[in-house]
């Protein structure tokens, strides 16, 4: 046991030295001078001009170079000022007498780095590992950024470069992974520049373990109808989860404006029903994803979205409102004073909030019935005056369909016998064709009255017969013809 304790202590030893050494910090001594951009310094040459050789004038060189004055550097014999140090300040700084060094500085101008805080993610358990930096003092010059990665923490080390942004201040490094892979990585991150260097903390992971999406949008909050206690959420997954084979969790959170607390339910789907609303509320809500098997970590919240609950339409009570307001002014004309002293005890609708919307919602049910009734009437009034149009210009086309119907066949009317003439015969001739008066009356020439005799029973009704119902049959003027048929007709 204890040989294994010291054989971690010893391979985190070695990897920590190994770390410092890929990132050495830069140290200053008498003789290395850091300057902020835009400071003053004065460098002087010094020594003791008694001393052999020390008497000559002070000559001063820059990285080799001699020294001359500038607006922002003035060069004397015996010191060079410098009032607003630049990045071209920068360099080895030397002062010689009579062929002697004198004195001598390295100047360096700039802003070192921050120490780094490293942060590393995926936004898709697809894609590689990403690891970012911000910085909060802008470091000058622009510094450098290599990411340090270490496999299973014993493994072979390596660097990454990255890339610095000086619009954003970021560092970008990105570190290569197969997807499933549970390897263990030790990383850190490396920053310096011409001023200094830091190195951030070191960071272990496996590559699901930082699984970060991005946060939802599209988020939108819906009234439920004839809900007042339910609001309908629906949300788009982000637009860098581009895959369908792994999926996201969701969670909402809500609270009304008057609620400091939020209230928190989850989803599989991007849509969920919120049933403990309160009515007529305004509610704010957002929503943030993880991987569905809960790797990883969760999103950042959404924008905030807002919404009211269903409200039921407030017309009927208005116009309850209106209508008793209306009655009371003309009370009041009339009557007075008085009438005024009575409205005033008895304001209002004498029902609570609940009561009214019912009998708000009631008056809402009776006019749509009314509607409904009016909707219907109207319907089958148009249906009969289709319906009549209809028979009306095709009742000849149905009555003779009718006719040829088996049992509608029309009234036959027998053929009148053909009356022939009778022949008179030698036999009969001398005959006379009027017999003699059988009466008084008769011979005298008048006209007997008729017997008083029962009128003939009537015809029987042809039933079958449709012309009773549709056409009545004319007859023609006169009677009917007593003229035979002709042959014609005969054949027919």
């Amino acid at each position: 046991m204890k040989s294994i304790w010291l054989l971690c202590v010893s391979a985190a030893l070695v990897v920590f030295s190994s770390a410092e050494d890929q990132c050495p910090k830069k140290v200053y001594s008498p003789l290395s001078r850091l300057l902020a951009p835009g400071s003053a310094v004065t460098l002087h040459c010094g020594g003791d001009a008694s001393l052999p050789g020390l008497s000559a004038p002070a000559e001063w060189s820059l990285n080799g170079r001699p020294l001359r004055s500038n607006p922002q550097r003035t060069v004397s014999e015996d010191s060079v000022l410098i009032t607003a140090a630049r990045i071209n300040d920068a360099g080895n700084y030397t002062c010689h007498r009579g062929g002697q060094i004198i004195f001598t500085v390295n100047i360096t101008v700039g802003v070192a780095p921050e120490k780094p805080v490293l942060s590393c993610y995926r936004k898709v358990p697809t894609q590689n590992v990403r690891c970012e930096w911000s910085a909060t003092n802008r470091p000058i010059p622009a510094p450098s950024c290599k990411l340090l990665v270490r496999k299973r923490l014993i493994g072979q080390s390596s660097q990454y470069n990255c890339t610095f942004s000086s619009t954003k201040q970021r560092c970008s490094c990105v570190l290569p992974h197969v997807e499933g892979d549970t390897v263990l990585y030790l990383v850190s991150l490396c920053v310096s520049n011409s001023a200094g260097a830091q190195k951030s903390e070191d960071q272990t992971f496996t590559g699901d373990s930082i699984i970060k999406p991005d946060p939802p949008i599209n988020v939108q909050v819906h009234a439920v109808m004839r809900s007042s206690r339910s609001l309908w959420v629906n949300w788009s997954k982000p637009l860098s989860w581009r895959t369908d084979f792994y999926r996201l969790r969701y969670q909402v959170r809500y609270r009304t404006d008057q609620q400091r607390e939020y209230q928190l339910l989850l989803s599989r789907v991007p849509r969920l029903l919120i049933s403990d609303a309160g009515p007529r509320r305004r509610y704010e809500v957002q929503v943030r994803g993880q991987e569905e098997f809960e790797h990883g970590q969760w999103s950042a919240w959404s924008h905030e979205a807002y919404g009211h609950t269903w409200a039921e339409p407030e017309l009927q009570t208005q116009g309850y409102q209106s209508t008793h307001r209306v009655h009371k002014g003309v009370l009041a004309g009339t009557v007075g004073g008085t009438v005024d002293t009575l409205f005033s005890q008895s304001e209002g609708s004498g029902l609570g909030e609940e009561e009214l919307e019912v009998q708000a919602s009631s008056n809402g049910s009776d006019l749509l019935a009314r509607h409904t009734g009016w909707v219907t009437g109207v319907t089958l009034l148009g249906a009969v005056i289709l319906v009549s149009l209809f028979i009306a210009q095709y009742r000849k086309k149905l009555k003779a369909q009718l006719l040829k119907l088996g049992g509608l066949a029309p009234h036959f009317r027998p053929p009148f016998a053909k009356v022939r003439e009778p022949q008179m015969t030698s036999d009969l001739q001398g005959i006379p064709l009027s017999s003699p008066p059988s009466s008084r009356a008769q011979a005298e020439g008048r006209e007997e009255p008729a017997p008083l005799t029962s009128p003939a029973p009537p015809s029987p009704l042809h039933l079958m017969n449709m012309g009773y119902f549709l056409v009545p049959l004319r007859e023609p003027q006169g009677g009917p013809s007593l003229e035979p048929r002709s042959q014609e007709s005969e054949e027919t």
